[in-house]
């Protein structure tokens, strides 16, 4: 076992042979740190020295193939040695926040409104972490600038209707005024819905300028649960039609992925971000991607930095089908008349 630089862990796997104590052992000197143990070539496991690797609060990742009995106990699965070298560096941004993800989605059930409360309360805490405030204060807030536009337009196309985010000029930045005219437009709306944004993106995720403004984290989480746009469309998921395009950055993935129908343009890139703000999904990404792509997968977007095209994201299941950027909105349609 040698260790790195950054608090990553290479474990002989052989050790999954020889019982839990040995598992435990081989990591005493790193629990209650954050720490990524990654696995060599697997080989002959004990099934107890599997669940003993599965309940340490550590990250967790072991080269494919990989055996079905590992993969419960397994956070990420890894491709090749440089998507390793890359897991490293971007693990290596907030440790705290990318052990908590991965705990997260190593417990999760199918209980969506569960994983959100669960996500949430997770998110808050992190809010009051190190890692959090550390990007806060290395980051320059946006001065003010007046906006009493609206953040989301309604308009109804026969039976169905249309719920645009229209905040172009931020990349439709989610705010806490798009999150509450939004919620009230789904809740508002029957019938089937496309949802689409304005200008060159769908949603680049959170405000900035807005992250961490809460004064207190526990009630943060009562409200976010109190306003979820994520609930909101998992109740509805049946009826929605979300199309994505440009950037479609935390919120702007994690809330389409609720939906049954996601269309992706050809110019769209999707990503999880929140790792390097030291936290971790917040808008229900821990519930709505899991679901689609499984949570080896969701963990390794969030923790290797950076985003994947709409073809890899419609082979991994995270959208339905991709098309040009301009018959986005006419498929959609298309979609939404036959529910």
């Amino acid at each position: 076992m040698t260790g790195a630089a950054v608090p990553v862990v290479e474990l002989d796997a052989r050790l999954l042979a020889a019982g839990p104590a040995a598992v435990r052992a081989a990591l005493a000197d790193r629990l209650g740190e954050p720490t990524l143990v990654v696995l060599d070539d697997l080989g002959p496991l004990d099934p107890a020295a599997v669940l003993a690797l599965r309940e340490l609060p550590v990250v967790v990742a072991g080269r494919g193939p990989v055996d079905p009995l590992l993969s419960s106990a397994l956070d990420v699965v890894l491709d090749d040695a440089g998507q390793h070298a890359r897991l490293a560096a971007g693990f290596a941004r907030a440790p705290v926040a990318g052990v908590a993800a991965a705990l997260l989605l190593r417990t999760s059930g199918d209980d969506w409104w569960a994983g959100l409360v669960r996500e949430s309360a997770t998110y808050s805490m992190l809010q009051g972490g190190a890692e959090f405030r550390r990007w806060r204060e290395g980051r320059a807030a946006s001065p003010p600038v007046p906006d009493r536009e609206p953040r989301v337009r309604v308009t109804a196309h026969g039976r169905v209707t249309e719920v645009t985010l229209s905040r172009p000029s931020r990349h439709n930045a989610l705010d806490l005024r798009m999150r509450d005219e939004l919620y009230a437009a789904l809740d508002a709306t029957p019938g089937p819905i496309v949802l689409l944004g304005d200008g060159p993106s769908f949603c680049s995720g959170g405000d900035l300028d807005e992250f961490g403004t809460f004064p207190d984290p526990a009630i943060a989480h009562l409200v976010r649960l109190t306003r979820s746009v994520a609930a909101r469309i998992a109740g509805a998921a049946e009826r929605i039609v979300v199309g994505v395009h440009g950037m479609c950055l935390g919120a702007g993935i994690e809330l389409p992925a609720f939906a049954r129908h996601v269309v992706a343009a050809d110019d769209a890139r999707l990503g999880l971000p929140e790792l390097g703000l030291g936290l971790i999904p917040g808008a229900g990404g821990t519930v709505s991607l899991p679901a689609r792509i499984g949570r080896h997968r969701c963990l390794a977007l969030l923790l290797v930095d950076g985003t994947i095209p709409g073809p890899v994201a419609l082979e991994w299941g995270l959208v339905d089908e991709v098309v040009p950027r301009a018959q986005l909105r006419a498929r959609c349609f298309e979609i939404a008349t036959t529910l």
